[in-house]
């Protein structure tokens, strides 16, 4: 397989779109690059216009390996030492974007962690939304994450914090003081779905301090379903009245029932079955949803 060689005109029109264009530019890409059928090709065009001294060139080698984001084993490595060489004072925004979305988009992968976490510290809120949208999945995250996710937790900007939050309160094995304070602190943030997020992750970690709230948050017949999965998690037979309420006003929502039966009190043993100390009885728990978003725009 041949190299690429983009023309100007191809070259303009590539590099010449917005939030709006997002999904065409993208579109042109994978028509253009179609003929790239191996990881080894792929890197190989990237390789060249990475070493292109056109900036605008070099986006292009970002953003073709985020449209291979199921090749990331393969890629990762060069991604990553590309992305090294942007810098967050010296290159151009619109290259630092594409670096950071290109480390985001394969963040299946935990060796894009750290180069991603780098760019946390960008003066573009739309660069630092890229590090907290695209932080790998970790039920325990490294020390060095969870000091990035709790700084963005408290970003200018709210998207930045509505996903922050968000990859830490599912992060159920990552807990600490610091964490849940943190959570605390988003309890009215005004962002999103922000609070709620924070809610959940209290209750996953069964912190009390969230049952005010809770409180609060699902005496509302037009709770948002966040709150209900934090009361399914928190597992408390004080929110049972208020879910059953819920419930019998036509509040419909596919894990009301998984929250009414963990919040219930436990059922006696069947006649003859006696349990031991310590031991627990069963209960059923719905899977876990992720909330997935669009990315947002430069």
């Amino acid at each position: 397989m041949s190299i690429i060689q983009l023309s100007p005109g191809q070259l303009a029109d590539l590099t010449d779109w917005d939030e709006h264009t997002f999904d065409a530019h993208f579109d042109k890409l994978r028509q253009l690059t179609a003929a790239l059928s191996t990881p080894e090709e792929v890197l190989a065009q990237a390789r060249f216009w990475w070493a292109d001294p056109d900036w605008r060139v070099q986006t292009l080698g970002f953003d073709l390996l985020a449209i291979h984001d199921q090749d990331g084993d393969h890629l990762v490595p060069a991604l990553i030492e590309a992305a090294d060489a942007v810098g967050l004072v010296t290159d151009p925004y619109e290259l630092r974007w594409c670096a950071a979305h290109a480390l985001s988009a394969l963040n299946a992968s935990p060796q894009a962690l750290d180069p991603l976490l780098r760019f946390a510290d960008d003066f573009h809120r739309d660069i630092r939304w890229q590090v907290a949208r695209g932080v790998p999945y970790f039920d325990v995250y490294p020390e060095n994450a969870v000091q990035v996710l709790l700084r963005l937790m408290r970003d200018p900007d709210g998207g930045v914090r509505d996903w922050a939050t968000f990859s830490l309160a599912y992060s159920g094995g990552t807990d600490s003081p610091e964490i849940r304070d943190a959570f605390l602190e988003r309890l009215d943030d005004p962002e999103g779905d922000t609070a709620a997020e924070a809610a959940f992750g209290l209750a996953k970690r069964r912190d009390v301090r969230v049952m005010p709230v809770l409180m609060r948050e699902l005496a509302d017949p037009d709770v948002g379903s966040l709150y209900v999965d934090a009361a399914e998690e928190m597992g408390d037979p004080r929110l049972l009245p208020l879910l059953r309420r819920l419930s019998s006003e036509g509040w419909s929502h596919e894990d009301l029932a998984a929250a009414i039966e963990a919040c219930a009190p436990p059922a006696p043993p069947p006649p003859g079955v006696i349990y031991t100390r310590g031991e627990k009885r069963p209960r059923s728990h719905s899977p876990r949803r992720c909330r997935i978003n669009p990315p947002k725009h430069r």
